[in-house]
């Protein structure tokens, strides 16, 4: 049965990896140890096995050597002599060591001879008078040894009669040339067996860490996993309803801290629980306080439906208020509109008369402001209106460049403002063209106007769903989260001299239409509204 890692508890999944990453660590270490001491090992050996037959090289005659290779047969006093002396090697330097000489003549298919060897070879059927095989390993260092007149030795081969490390020095005559080669052997079985026993103590090091790790990890984790056990005890209380669940607090560490976190976390829930089941009763709901299942399920439903009351009697707030501010703004707009007018044609029929510049530029001002008082009715006239008037196709991309059309000259007169369409989608509306085209310009002249030191503003249309939005972006003054919060309520404005009603109007004529309008913003960065209307839905043939 496989082990699902995904299912342990958090203790055992934390202990096993901990565990893992510990022995992977453990076992680079030793494995490393290993190399490198076998490394010196080896390193060693060679350093023996070339001292000895420096040292050895240096004792034989040259004069037995030629004597010897002149009658090359056992009974040849000089070739016995030679077997005694090399089997001495072994004797005064080391027991696994063995020596012999070669000749310096090289023969076909890599044959070295023989010419004279210690008693140790006898074991392997090698001896003294013989041609030996030479291999790879073997051949290239004697041919160094003979050219370059100095020791060399190979690394650790393999032939017939084992494994090996071999160690070659030239004997040289009165005259320099080399007359013989004095190899030494050592058993390479001598490295192994010394690495073995290096791996077996190395291994019983690596259990006894590993142990003596599992054994701490297991009792430190229990004692740092003590707090978020007590968590999770903790949660599993809340979530069946038990909300005056105390954790204990053991120390200052961050765990700890977290226990005690949660304790206020609990009594706050506490608390919330109590109001809403308060809240429950007066809504004339059935009181939670005497159910024992399901009970934090239930204190979250009812919240969400004391959420949802809450939102739909904002809304209906809302309506109402803004249905008496329309009709208090038809009556009020229409008894003052007449004698505005009357006014106004006095001043005007004024304005026509000769008189000084200053008196033409007092009732310039008067009709100025007249107008800007006749603009302010005409948006608490919109607020009564009752339904979105005529209904008609509305091509959004024909929109978007009439509007920004319009725009550009005001744009470019008030200041250094550049403009940027971006259609990414073919968007067709249903609705009213001229009070859509109303919200647009008006939106996009707050966007200018928050620009006062010029900037960029892009509109982009696009299709979202089932609905064309239309995205004005500009690099103005932006707003905070609280002045967002209070856009398009009645007479507020972030202008000197607004009023706040255009907004409104803007906000009204987009919910006549069954869209929304998403607006955000940051202080200093420029502001972003989405003004979402739905698509016109094509009718099944």
């Amino acid at each position: 049965m496989k082990l699902n890692v995904k299912n342990l508890p958090l203790f055992k999944k934390i202990l096993m990896f901990s565990f893992m990453i510990t022995t992977v660590v453990v076992v680079s270490i030793m494995g490393t140890s290993f190399y490198l001491q076998s490394k010196q090992l080896k390193s060693q050996m060679a350093d023996k096995v070339e001292g000895v037959a420096g040292i050895w090289s240096s004792t034989l005659d040259p004069e037995d050597i030629r004597k010897a290779n002149e009658f090359r047969d056992e009974s040849n006093p000089s070739i016995r002599r030679l077997e005694k002396l090399l089997t001495m090697v072994g004797d005064k330097s080391a027991s696994f060591l063995g020596a012999y000489i070669i000749l310096p003549e090289e023969y076909p298919n890599q044959k070295v001879y023989i010419l004279s060897a210690s008693d140790i070879y006898r074991d392997y059927s090698f001896d003294s008078l013989m041609f030996y095989d030479a291999g790879e390993e073997f051949i290239s260092a004697y041919r160094n040894t003979r050219e370059k007149r100095a020791i060399t030795s190979t690394d650790i081969f393999t032939d017939q009669y084992g494994s090996w490390i071999s160690s070659f020095a030239p004997i040289t005559d009165h005259n320099g040339n080399v007359v013989a080669i004095l190899g030494i052997d050592a058993k390479a079985s001598v490295i192994k067996d010394n690495q073995m026993e290096i791996l077996l103590l190395l291994l019983l090091q690596m259990a006894a860490i590993l142990a003596a790790v599992y054994v701490i990890l297991n009792w430190g984790l229990k004692k740092v996993m003590k707090p978020v056990d007590d968590l999770f005890f903790g949660i599993k209380e809340i979530s069946s309803g038990n909300f005056t669940v105390t954790l204990p607090v053991h120390d200052q560490s961050e765990l700890s801290l977290l226990s005690k976190k949660f304790n206020e976390m609990a009594s706050q829930l506490s608390q919330l629980f109590e109001r809403v089941s308060a809240a429950s009763k007066q809504l004339g709901q059935t009181s939670l306080e005497d159910k024992e299942s399901l009970l934090l399920e239930e204190a979250i439903n009812t919240m969400e439906d004391i959420f949802e009351r809450t939102k739909l009697q904002q809304e209906l707030q809302r309506a109402e208020k803004m249905n008496a501010i329309g009709q208090l703004a038809a009556s009020v707009a229409h008894e003052i509109r007449n004698p505005m007018t009357v006014v106004k044609g006095f001043l005007q029929i004024f304005l026509s008369k000769e008189m000084s510049e200053e008196d033409h530029m007092y009732l310039k001002l008067m009709i100025e402001e007249l107008n800007r008082a006749e603009t302010i009715i005409n948006d608490y006239l919109s607020l009564a209106r009752p339904d979105v008037g005529k209904l008609e196709i509305i091509n959004g991309s024909e929109m978007t460049e009439q509007v920004m059309d319009l725009m550009s000259s005001y744009a470019m007169m008030s200041k250094n403002i550049s403009l940027h369409i971006e259609i990414r989608d073919q968007v067709n509306i249903r609705g009213n063209k001229s009070e859509l085209k109303q919200v647009l310009i008006n939106i996009l002249k707050n966007g200018i106007e928050a620009m006062g030191d010029g900037g960029k503003l892009s509109m982009t249309l696009k299709k979202q769903g089932d609905f064309g939005v239309f995205i004005i972006e500009d690099t103005g003054i932006g707003m905070t989260a609280e002045e967002l919060s209070r856009l398009g309520t009645a007479f507020y404005s972030l202008k000197e001299r607004g009023t706040g009603m255009g907004l409104m109007v803007c906000y009204q004529i987009v919910e006549r239409m069954k869209g929304q309008i998403k607006v955000s913003s940051k202080k200093g960065e420029g502001t972003t509204f989405e003004i979402m209307v739905p698509l016109l839905m094509e009718s099944p043939e």
